[in-house]
């Protein structure tokens, strides 16, 4: 007799537009809260009173909580990605009322805790309930449209919140918007977005660890964090970098956020149109091939402005396209253990985000950015070599 989680894994084949859709809607207000903390740091070091190095746990609790997903993964594949979800949901929906009431920096960062905690539950067990009812031949388009939401929740997230900041000049009610978003995401989750349905399981299932033996899953998960790592050091820099060569202004430097949102847009809607047709394993040496050129040119469009606002918009573009078509790659290498394995590859990005910011800016002091985009570049090619080991099993 087959396992109930093993006909979930390999049946549900009936995802439909208002499924996806909810799923996607689902993940805005996890975002846009992800995001926010970025340009709102400088703010919340006067309203909480601390420095800007103490605020910057807040991005540390960020990194520390991506490395979290795997729980969110086993519960995935344990008691159903539906339930993984709405447990995701509550959390921040607790988490952003709590950010809203904190009335010191460490109410706050335990506060914002609970929100990182929840964006590394929602996003594998998101993926997995996608990936489970969706024939991998359709999988680039259902999780290009799911990607779409990390640059929508900056553009339509982020950029309004920061105005109701300024207007207010208050943090909290970021995050009293952010708390309503939150329940109406549960409200829609918990009541519109059936669960296994015919293939419910009647108990926990234990993870099957044996399946992620297979298929280079350990390739895939290098892969991933070291794309992630080389695309972050030059991130990690920019702002730096365009001041001391270009001395350009913060509102140019938000010019720069603003590209990232579009070409991020339309990395994801890229890979929900072409990437099925294109094939998704070729479509991710391609684009990260090109992510490479990009960064390895960088150095020379800095010297005009006027070169470098294309150069980033042709990088933002391709790399996330090539991220967002990885996740399709990740999720067939492992179809009885699929929220987990996703749920690692989100782990293995935030893991080479953490090696990043150690060594990009001592990189970039001692030796400039010619050198940092050179490393960068290398180890994306280098990254490359490692899809030659990966074998989805569904493909």
């Amino acid at each position: 007799m087959t396992p109930d989680h093993v006909i979930g894994a390999s049946h549900n084949r009936d995802l439909t537009t208002g499924q996806l859709a909810i799923v996607t809607v689902g993940r805005l207000a996890l975002v846009a809260a992800f995001r926010i903390v970025y340009p709102l740091q400088p703010f919340l070091t006067g309203e909480l009173a601390v420095d800007l190095r103490t605020i910057g746990a807040l991005i540390t609790v960020q990194l520390a909580a991506s490395m979290l997903s795997p729980v969110g993964g086993a519960m995935a594949d344990t008691r159903g990605e539906r339930t993984t979800m709405i447990i995701a949901l509550v959390t921040f929906v607790l988490g952003t009322l709590l950010c809203a009431l904190s009335p010191t920096f460490g109410a706050f960062l335990a506060a914002y805790a609970l929100v990182g905690i929840a964006v590394a539950l929602y996003q594998p067990a998101a993926q997995a309930y996608l990936s489970a009812r969706t024939p991998y031949g359709r999988r680039g388009w259902a999780l290009g449209i799911f990607e779409t939401s990390w640059a929508l929740g900056a553009l339509a997230g982020v950029a309004p919140l920061m105005y109701l900041v300024e207007a207010t000049r208050r943090s909290s009610p970021v995050f009293w918007t952010l708390l309503a978003a939150g329940l109406i995401s549960l409200v829609l989750v918990w009541l519109l977005l059936p669960g296994n349905g015919a293939t419910i399981r009647s108990r926990a299932q234990p993870v099957d660890w044996s399946a992620l033996r297979a298929g280079g899953a350990l390739a895939a998960l290098l892969f991933m964090a070291l794309t992630l790592c080389a695309y972050d050091m030059v991130q990690i820099v920019q702002a730096a970098w365009l001041e001391a060569t270009l001395a350009v202004s913060e509102a140019q430097l938000g010019q720069l956020f603003a590209l990232a949102g579009i070409g991020e847009l339309a990395g994801s809607l890229g890979v929900a149109l072409l990437g099925d047709r294109l094939g998704i394993r070729r479509s991710v040496a391609i684009t990260f091939g090109l992510t490479a050129l990009c960064i390895a040119v960088l150095p020379l469009a800095g010297g005009a402005w006027e070169l470098l606002l294309p150069t980033y918009l042709l990088l933002y573009i391709v790399f996330e396209y090539g991220i967002v078509a990885t996740f399709p790659l990740i999720s067939a290498i492992a179809p009885l253990a699929r929220g987990t394995m996703l749920a690692f590859g989100t782990a293995a990005t935030g893991a080479g985000r953490v090696i990043a910011s150690l060594v990009a800016t001592p990189l970039w002091l001692a030796h400039g950015m010619g050198w940092t985009a050179g490393v960068a570049a290398a180890i994306i090619v280098t990254a490359l070599l490692l899809l030659l080991n990966v074998r989805p099993a569904e493909e």
